[in-house]
């Protein structure tokens, strides 16, 4: 019997054309492949020498008829070495297939009779065990697509992008791991990383995505080299771009003119190195249908001078180019000129039509607080100047060459110091020279040590710089006047990161920061230390000279804060305790006079609202309801006489009553708003709340104060984005290309700045289409 099965399993052998590997090769040694033809060769093998029909076992599926029968008990050890091993198969990264085999048994057997003993083999008195199952666990969920089981347990899965390991225990589920991914970082760029990087543009003049295969490339590449194509001219070139920029101005303008959009404007000069000509840059910022806070560059104008009636003349002129007639406030910095531009803009302007200022334009000009937040460092700095001098010489000692920089590092390290780079600083940008003071603080002790070590260090500040004794090194004196310094530089670098954002929203924060600035000042002010105390009080009549005791503040940035749903008037009630003392007569009067504001500017837009939608108004959106029709009054009507026959009581007809007593709610959306609770949401490390996703969830309920929220939270409070435009000017405005006329740079600006904006937008469409459709195939799978 034993010869009858090894020549079987010879033959089997042959038949399939197996080699030694499937025998001797560990299971480590085979590809995933491998090892399913492995499982499907023992699947067959193992039926052949143990199923039913195998009538070369007997009858009785043991040896020959006349051996007692043992209930097709396989005793080949050969087959036993091979089940067993197969039941071995580690957990890799091959498990995210989408089959993941389990072996469980170690012997082949049948069972004869159902509900039945086992017998006990005669020959070899060994019981047999239970039936071997072939499991084949099909995972179900998407997101296996994303994580792997690790080979320690089951129950732990790593994710492919970040190398989190995370708990996934079968009967806990995926919901975790589906939570994950909306939040991994590495997973989202994944998802931008899949889509198409490159992009051209359609016959429409719109961005699509594009893919080129790597034979149409090569061949692109060799008619390039053959010069197979003769190259179009300049002025091929001009009258494509010319054509590109109307075609998208175009289509820029319908979209204004469709959504009827009320805009923020920013305005700045700029001044070319190169030809010495004037331009002034017009920033357009708005929030689009999406909810997506919008910066569109619409005028980059050449000026003859930098009046004020030169500024108002382009101004209107660029906003009746692009049909734009609501304009919600104008940002600018502080020059003279502004102030009187502003002033003759606002008379011109607000006889286009009755929608076309906010409250008459009593707010419509807003300072650019980076601005007044860059006078005031810059005036910390002047008289802290041979200081702040000295510690930059230094710093440029250590970073002017390679062996200065290795002995700067040596004392670093032999101090035990934290390493680090140490920057340069600009002299013309405050915030770089803060940058620099901070770390060099840091390596203070590394400096000392090279002043009592360094001979090379001494001697070059005995150097003549310009006829005079070069500053440094930095002594006792320096370090401590440069470190109170810093005590005043951090509050304005903070400040100043917060109010210089111009992709994003920032109106709601600039009152805060604001408020910031002046209690620290005065705090400082009232230092016990009489240098801290005199640097601080003279900050402090710089700040109170453009914002005269916050009184002269924008209230509109009083607005913006009172709309994040997390602060409310609450906010605003506490910043004006801590400027006028709480419950002082100042802080109930701004308080007061801030209520007021916000009622007359909800009122305004309410009228707005309900004449160009035709909707009911929302001053009794909270409580309204539809009348019932006639008919079921009447209905009612003779109910109730008949209830009264009766002469018993109806539960609906007493709360009737009871509601007609106290009469109908009378509150408006804005105190609806106003009297709930704010939100706390629970964000995780380093994720900002989103106000705007807030604003458009909660559109429907208060469709007014969504007007309302869009405009003051598109408001900028620093003219920082029409200053970006300067960097992309003087680099397309160089000494090579000096010609250009007026009009073509200002096509060209405006082209480039408007393909950026449709790859941004065409990116995060992209991104929101695609995580939406991996949440839809997660939910599926789980």
């Amino acid at each position: 019997m034993e010869n009858e099965k090894e020549n079987k399993l010879k033959e089997f052998v042959i038949e399939n054309k197996l080699d030694k590997k499937w025998w001797n090769i560990p299971v480590e040694g085979l590809s995933i492949e491998e090892l399913k033809q492995r499982h499907q060769a023992f699947e067959h093998l193992s039926s052949s020498l143990c199923g039913k029909d195998s009538h070369w076992l007997g009858k009785d599926g043991g040896g020959s008829s006349s051996d007692p029968p043992r209930r097709g008990h396989c005793d080949d050890g050969k087959l036993n070495h091979m089940v067993s091993s197969s039941s071995k198969i580690p957990h890799t990264v091959e498990e995210t297939m989408d089959v993941d085999v389990q072996v469980e048994g170690e012997e082949c057997q049948r069972t004869q009779n159902r509900g039945k003993a086992i017998a006990v083999d005669a020959t070899s008195g060994v019981s047999s065990q239970s039936k071997k199952v072939m499991k084949v666990v099909v995972p179900r969920s998407g997101v296996w697509k994303h994580f792997t089981r690790t080979k320690e347990s089951r129950d732990r899965c790593i994710c492919h992008y970040c190398q989190k390991i995370f708990s996934c225990a079968t009967k806990s589920g995926t919901s975790n791991l589906q939570k994950h991914l909306s939040i991994c970082k590495e997973y989202q760029a994944w998802l931008i990383s899949q889509g198409m990087n490159q992009m051209e543009i359609n016959t429409d003049g719109n961005l699509k995505s594009s893919e080129v295969a790597e034979s149409v490339f090569r061949e692109a590449s060799n008619e390039l080299i053959v010069n197979l194509y003769k190259p179009h001219s300049s002025r091929t070139a001009t009258s494509d771009i010319v054509e590109m920029y109307v075609r998208k101005k175009a289509a820029l303008k319908n979209m204004l003119r469709t959504t009827k959009q009320r805009v923020s404007l920013t305005t700045d000069i700029w001044v070319s190195q190169v030809t010495g000509a004037s331009y002034m840059v017009i920033t357009a910022h708005f929030v689009d249908a999406t909810w997506q806070l919008k910066k569109l560059i619409i005028g980059f104008k050449y000026v003859m001078d930098h009046k004020g009636q030169t500024i108002a003349t382009v101004l209107l002129e660029c906003l009746a180019e692009w049909d734009i007639e609501k304009v919600f406030c104008i940002t600018v910095d502080n020059a003279t000129a502004n102030t009187s531009a502003i002033r003759r803009f606002h008379r011109d302007f607000s006889d286009v039509s009755p929608e076309s200022l906010v409250l008459d334009g009593s707010f419509l000009h807003m300072r650019c607080c980076a601005h007044i937040i860059n006078l005031i460092a810059k005036e910390g700095l002047t008289e802290v100047g041979e200081n702040v001098l000295a510690i930059r010489n230094a710093v440029q000692y250590v970073r002017s060459s390679t062996p200065r920089l290795n002995a700067f590092d040596l004392r670093v390290t032999t101090g035990r110091m934290s390493r680090g780079t140490l920057p340069m600083d600009i002299k013309t940008r405050w915030n770089s020279t803060f940058l620099m003071l901070s770390r060099a603080l840091q390596f203070r002790t590394a400096f000392d040590r090279m002043e009592a070590e360094d001979r090379l260090y001494n001697d070059y500040f005995l150097e003549m710089e310009n006829g005079v004794k070069r500053c440094g090194p930095p002594s006792l004196r320096d370090w401590s006047a440069v470190e109170k310094l810093k005590r005043f530089l951090i509050i304005f670098s903070n400040s100043t990161l917060v109010v210089s954002a111009s992709t994003s929203v920032n109106s709601y924060k600039c009152y805060g920061e604001i408020v910031t600035i002046e209690r620290n000042l005065t705090a400082l002010a009232n230092s016990f230390d009489p240098e801290l105390k005199v640097k601080a009080s003279e900050m402090l009549q710089k700040f109170l000279k453009y914002w005269d005791g916050i009184k002269s503040v924008n209230r509109m940035l009083i607005l913006a804060m009172v709309f994040d749903p997390r602060n409310k008037m609450q906010f605003a009630k506490l910043c004006f305790e801590k400027l006028y003392e709480k419950e002082s007569l100042e802080s109930k009067a701004m308080l007061e006079s801030v209520g007021d504001l916000l009622r007359t500017m909800f009122k305004e837009y309410n009228t707005r609202f309900r004449g160009s939608t035709g909707e009911a108004s929302q001053s009794n959106h909270a409580s309204s309801s539809q009348a019932p029709p006639e008919s079921q009054d009447q209905g009612t009507d003779r109910m109730e006489l008949v209830v009264e026959d009766f002469g018993y009581e109806r539960m609906d007809c007493v709360y009737k009553e009871m509601v007609a007593e106290k009469g109908e709610d009378t509150r408006d959306g804005l105190e609806v708003h106003l009297k709930e609770a704010v939100e706390t949401p629970k964000l995780l490390l380093g994720v900002e709340f989103d106000i705007l996703a807030w604003w458009k969830v909660h559109k429907m309920k208060y469709p007014v104060l969504a007007e309302m929220a869009r405009d003051l939270l598109a408001m900028q409070v620093s003219s920082m984005a029409s200053e970006s435009a300067f960097s992309t000017s003087g680099r397309m405005l160089e000494p090579y290309r000096s010609c250009l006329t007026h009009y073509m740079i200002e096509f060209l600006m405006c082209t480039e700045k408007w393909m950026h904006a449709d790859i941004k937008s065409f990116k995060h469409k992209h991104l929101m289409i695609e995580a939406s459709r991996s949440k839809h195939e997660v939910e599926e799978g789980g």
